[in-house]
C-alpha cells in the first residue's frame, strides 16, 4: 500500500496494484459479473476485484493471463475484422503480444503487498516517471508500444513477464471498456520497483 501512495505522490494519478493468485483460490473480493481486465482496473480503484478463468469475459485477457492457448486466431480475426488489418498482420501482431504460460487469477485494486502497480495517467505523469527512472539509473527506458491487448497483454502480462516499466497508449477496446480517457495513457511497473527508485 505505502508503494501506491508513493506512485501517487511522486508520481501523479490514481494507481492501483495487482497480485497473481497463480494456484491459490481467493474466495474475497471475487467480480459479481464476467468482465475485462480492463474493467477491472477502472473499478478497482473503489474496491478490489479478483478475476478468475470463469469471470473473463474478453478473450484478449483470458489469453494475456494464461487461461487460453488456442484462441490466437479467433482473436486475429477480430482484431482484423475490427481494424481493417490484413489477416496475416493481425495474427503476427497477436502471436507477439505477451502472455502468461499458465492461467492464473488475479486480484485487481490489490493493497497488501501486490506484484506490480497499474494506472490510466495522465502523459505529466509518465514524464516523471521517466524523470525518475533516469536520474535513478542514467538510461533512457527502452519501450514498446502496441494497440492489440495493449493493456491485459503489453503491460499486466509484460510487466509480469519482464519485470519492467511498460507503456501502453490502449487499444479501443481498453478505451471504451477501461474508460481510459482520450488524455490517459497505461503505465505498468513491477511493484518492487518502485521501492528501488522511487
Amino acid at each position: 500500500m505505502e508503494e501506491l501512495k508513493l506512485l501517487e505522490e511522486r508520481i501523479g494519478g490514481r494507481w492501483t496494484g495487482i497480485t497473481f493468485n497463480g494456484d491459490d483460490p481467493v474466495k474475497e473480493d471475487v467480480a459479481q459479473r464476467k468482465m475485462r481486465l480492463c474493467e477491472a482496473i477502472k473499478e478497482s480503484y473503489t474496491r478490489p476485484i479478483v478475476l478468475t478463468k470463469d469471470l473473463i469475459s474478453c478473450p484478449g485477457a483470458l489469453r494475456s493471463l494464461g487461461w487460453t492457448t488456442d484462441q490466437d486466431d479467433n482473436i486475429a480475426h477480430n482484431i482484423a475484422g475490427a481494424s481493417g488489418t490484413d489477416p496475416d498482420v493481425a495474427r503476427k501482431l497477436v502471436a507477439n503480444t505477451p502472455h502468461l504460460e499458465r492461467g492464473v487469477s488475479v486480484t485487481i485494486g490489490s493493497t497488501n503487498s501486490p506484484d506490480m502497480a497499474i494506472s490510466y495517467a495522465q502523459p505529466e505523469a509518465a514524464m516523471r516517471l521517466l524523470r525518475l527512472w533516469q536520474q535513478a539509473k542514467g538510461t533512457d527506458l527502452d519501450m514498446a508500444a502496441s494497440s492489440v491487448m495493449s493493456v491485459c497483454g503489453s503491460v499486466v502480462a509484460k510487466v509480469h513477464r519482464t519485470h519492467r516499466i511498460c507503456l501502453s497508449f490502449g487499444c479501443p477496446d481498453s478505451r471504451k471498456y477501461g474508460a481510459i480517457g482520450r488524455d490517459r495513457l497505461v503505465i505498468g511497473l513491477p511493484i518492487d520497483m518502485v521501492r528501488d527508485f522511487l
